[in-house]
């Protein structure tokens, strides 16, 4: 069997990436096209952040969440998880997410809809 080339993705299981097994060059771009900023990489202990430097900005997307880049600060969170990204992330915009206030993908399986946005 060869060996696969692209990060599982499993959405409703934990963990839900499965890095096993794809290729190096898959892994990062996967993680630059991470939205979230959950998921992150390094290369000899220097962990990459391609984020830094960003113009402030927060998006809304369709039928999802706040998208927050360029290092905007973000009131009452004190306590980042270990290698989350403070250059980039979304918050939560549907209300049912388990890891308020940020965004854990909850809206896909609710199936979210803002017919204003």
């Amino acid at each position: 069997m060869p060996p696969k080339s692209r990060i599982g993705i499993r959405l409703g299981e934990r963990p839900w990436i499965n890095p096993d097994g794809a290729t190096f060059e898959s892994i990062i771009e996967t993680v630059k096209k991470c939205p979230s900023g959950a998921l992150s990489y390094s290369v000899k202990g220097l962990e990459n952040r391609d984020q830094l430097g960003r113009k402030p900005l927060v998006t809304v997307g369709k039928n999802g969440p706040y998208y927050v880049t360029g290092d905007v600060e973000l009131a009452g969170i004190e306590n980042w998880a270990v290698g989350a990204s403070k250059e980039h992330y979304t918050l939560c915009r549907c209300g049912a997410s388990n890891n308020k206030p940020f965004c854990d993908g909850t809206h896909l399986s609710i199936n979210f809809k803002d017919e204003r946005n």
